[in-house]
């Protein structure tokens, strides 16, 4: 079969003599139809050293993907041959304390496709049956391609519930507008977009001129000079602080901005993974005295997340609409390059021609 393996640090390689994997017991097979190209994704083809000691390679890159049921393993029930699906990526091992309370989301033990199991850039994949989700058929396909990370953005956005509060998202990278279109949907008064890329913050002004709401949605830089200025604007207008801090940077920097800028007993909420320690300046004052809520986000909680984000579509949420760009498999490096340099806010690779 086709697909992209990472044979080497940093080294990958467009094959078409893979092994198509043959599902055990308690796995299903699925015909790969589109898969989205992550963040993630990038820094293992760049190799980025934070994620070199969870790599098992060779393996199969991508984690975000939709598709057809192709075959149960022996002894094992499931959904039946052509049904629509996608997957929890992270398998846990359901003996950890985490586990065991329910939290599968953040087992201490989980492997991920696409970084120590084989994933989902290829035209089949092999999942444990109690991983897939079974999708609406007027799901689009390349919406639904896209569930991972969108659950990311969900289980974020959603951590507190942002209907009629203040809002700032810290990072304008595809989980931070994916975040925003979230909280546009669910209600959010007013929201704050702060990033410090020329080409995000031109894509964010954009977004929000389109869906004309200019009168609640501020996009601001935080670049250089212009980050203390960001920071005092969001405090005037938001009358001492943002209810809720969304923050996806990972990036020192936006970490404290966003507990400059929560109001006492607010919620800080932390999905962005810094690539190296973080100095956090004025804890006392910005944390502890302020009485503010923390809360650490991983993943998607299995499977509420999931559950919310059919609901979201459901209820008429346009998941598909946030993919900018759609390229076959063939031309990874294209898609790949592309997404990397910013021209694209999210990529779809097809593993067919069937792109309905």
């Amino acid at each position: 079969m086709r697909g992209i393996e990472v044979f080497d640090v940093g080294k990958w390689r467009f094959r078409e003599d893979l092994k198509i994997p043959e599902p055990q017991e308690g796995q299903a097979r699925i015909k790969v139809l589109a898969a989205g190209i992550c963040g993630t994704d990038i820094h293992i083809t760049h190799g980025d050293p934070s994620l070199t000691k969870l790599l098992r390679i060779p393996f199969v890159l991508g984690h975000e993907f939709c598709g057809f049921v192709d075959r149960l393993g022996p002894n094992t029930s499931g959904p039946e041959k052509g049904t629509y699906v996608s997957a929890e990526m992270h398998e846990w091992c359901g003996k950890c304390p985490a586990c065991l309370s329910g939290s599968y989301h953040a087992c201490q033990n989980t492997k991920i496709h696409g970084l120590n199991l084989d994933g989902c850039f290829a035209e089949y994949l092999v999942i444990p049956v109690r991983n897939l989700v079974v999708l609406p058929e007027d799901l689009p396909k390349k919406g639904a391609a896209i569930l991972d990370p969108l659950g990311n953005a969900v289980h974020t956005a959603l951590k507190v519930p942002p209907k009629g509060k203040n809002v700032a998202v810290i990072g304008y990278g595809p989980i931070g507008a994916m975040s925003v279109e979230v909280l546009l949907f669910e209600g959010a008064k007013n929201i704050w977009i702060t990033d410090v890329n020329p080409k995000a913050l031109d894509r964010a002004r954009a977004w929000v001129k389109e869906k004309d709401c200019e009168n609640k949605i501020h996009v601001l830089s935080t670049s250089g000079d212009s980050r203390e200025k960001a920071i005092q604007t969001i405090l005037t207008e938001s009358g001492g602080g943002v209810d809720v801090v969304l923050e996806i940077s990972g990036h020192p920097n936006g970490i404290n901005d966003g507990l400059r800028i929560v109001r006492p007993a607010g919620d800080y909420v932390q999905l962005g993974l810094p690539s190296s320690d973080v100095t956090i300046h004025d804890f006392g004052p910005n944390v502890v005295f302020k009485g503010i809520t923390m809360h650490a986000i991983i993943g998607r909680e299995v499977f509420a997340t999931w559950k919310k984000m059919l609901e979201l579509h459901q209820r008429g949420f346009d998941i598909a609409g946030m993919v900018t760009g759609e390229y076959p498999i063939e031309e990874f490096e294209t898609a790949l390059t592309r997404f990397t340099e910013g021209d694209e806010q999210k990529v779809v690779l097809w593993m067919n021609e069937d792109h309905s």
